[in-house]
C-alpha cells in the first residue's frame, strides 16, 4: 500500500494510514495527486512538499 500522497496544487504531503477528518486529502483532485519513490516522507520533503498538519504531526 502507498504510504504518502502529495497534492501538487498546495504542495502538501499526506500520510494515508493516519488520515483524520480535518485532513484535506479527501479533496485532492486526480490530476494533482503525486506518489513518491521511494515512498518515504524524506522524499516528499526533498521534492518541496510540506507535511500535512493534521495527519503528519
Amino acid at each position: 500500500m502507498v504510504g504518502y500522497l502529495g497534492n501538487k496544487s498546495d504542495m502538501v504531503v499526506h500520510h494515508l494510514a493516519t488520515m483524520v477528518p480535518d485532513c484535506k486529502i479527501y479533496y485532492v483532485k486526480k490530476e494533482d495527486k503525486i506518489y513518491f519513490v521511494p515512498d518515504i516522507l524524506e522524499e516528499a520533503v526533498k521534492e518541496k512538499f510540506s507535511p500535512c498538519k493534521h495527519c503528519l504531526k
